[in-house]
């Protein structure tokens, strides 16, 4: 374990923390029992360097699956993370839905009495489970249980419209997308693959004809509108479906490039001190919405120059600096459940 910096190295703050252990605590106090239960929290870490990045990135993804969360990765580098619906995307690239309309179709199965087994059913076998596609088909469980399939899609279109439709906190889009993709999963005919595709396009920001969404009840496209409550529907949809909730891990790095270098090493997203400013404005938006938010936890990872640049840093943005502004603390000690923490860094660092 690297060596802590003690009191005086740090302009604010106090004591840095070393990697390993507040992962740890995180996993411990956050992912383990506070946003399992339905919490919501944002983080901010400040890392010495690229390395020590790496190393939190690298930990907080395996403490999320690990949990049994959804983990996404967004990284300011080769993401426009001052647009809130460009960060939805990033992390709707990242989400197996189709996973996630099955464990939903299992669900309303098991709702509707006719339970699936995880091993897929094979039609004329009653209850003798085998491996093979279109285990969840209407046709496939339908001849399992030999019964009629059309009174088994009715009572599992009921049990899905009952869990998406009437969802708490989600918004009216999203519920439609999901009906979408679960209706897909049941293979009756009402939704064929290509509406299936168009909806996975909706939600991942690929430029998918509306009239091609029609169907799906869609009527408008995914912006900095309507994300952010996209984000928050899709935190509050996963414990339904089995997932313990949403991890994003946010790198702000990029931030702090001022200067672009030359065409020819240029790589990825760079920005000017406007937009610098816009994806402060995202991050501040999302810590206020913590009382809305269910079941997410985001850990933000930005250098130490941008904790002091007056010009690109949190003091450009009083507003996201006040957030996340150190509290009255111990300064011999650290306060690991504070907003704003330290991964070793020293004073060094960030002159």
């Amino acid at each position: 374990m690297a060596t802590r910096p003690t009191e005086g190295e740090l302009p604010i703050g106090g004591a840095g923390l070393g990697v390993e252990e507040y992962l740890e605590f995180l996993r411990k106090e956050y992912l383990a029992d506070f946003i399992r239960r339905g919490g919501a929290s944002v983080k901010l870490a400040v890392v010495g360097n690229d390395q020590v990045a790496e190393r939190f990135h690298t930990g907080l993804a395996a403490a999320a699956r690990a949990e049994g969360y959804l983990f996404a990765a967004v990284d300011a580098a080769s993401v426009r993370v001052h647009l809130v619906d460009q960060m939805l995307f990033a992390v709707a690239r990242q989400v197996d839905w189709q996973a996630l309309a099955t464990s939903a179709v299992r669900a309303a199965y098991d709702a509707a009495a006719f339970p699936v087994p995880d091993a897929e059913l094979v039609p004329g076998a009653p209850g003798q489970p085998a491996p093979g596609p279109g285990g969840l088909t209407i046709a496939t469980v339908a001849a399992s249980y030999d019964v009629n399939p059309r009174e088994l899609y009715r009572s599992v279109r009921r049990q899905l419209e009952q869990a998406l439709l009437g969802g708490a906190g989600l918004v009216h889009e999203f519920r439609l997308a999901m009906l979408r993709l679960c209706q897909a999963e049941l293979g009756a005919g009402d939704v064929d693959m290509a509406e299936r595709d168009a909806v996975l396009g909706w939600l991942q920001g690929e430029r998918v004809p509306l009239a091609a969404l029609r169907s799906a009840l869609i009527y408008g496209r995914i912006g900095r509108h309507n994300a952010r409550s996209l984000v928050v529907s899709l935190a509050r949809w996963l414990p339904t479906v089995g997932v313990a909730g949403l991890v994003i891990g946010l790198d702000l790095a990029r931030l702090a490039v001022g200067r672009r270098p030359p065409v020819q090493e240029r790589e990825g997203v760079y920005y000017s001190k406007a937009a610098v400013l816009d994806a402060y404005e995202v991050v501040r938006q999302i810590i206020d919405a913590t009382d809305h938010l269910s079941s997410v936890l985001m850990a933000v990872v930005v250098p130490p120059e941008l904790v002091t640049d007056e010009v690109r840093g949190l003091p450009a943005y009083s507003a996201l600096q006040l957030r996340v502004a150190d509290e009255v603390r111990d300064r011999r000690r650290t306060n690991p459940y504070a907003a704003l923490v330290r991964l070793d860094v020293r004073l060094e660092a960030i002159r």
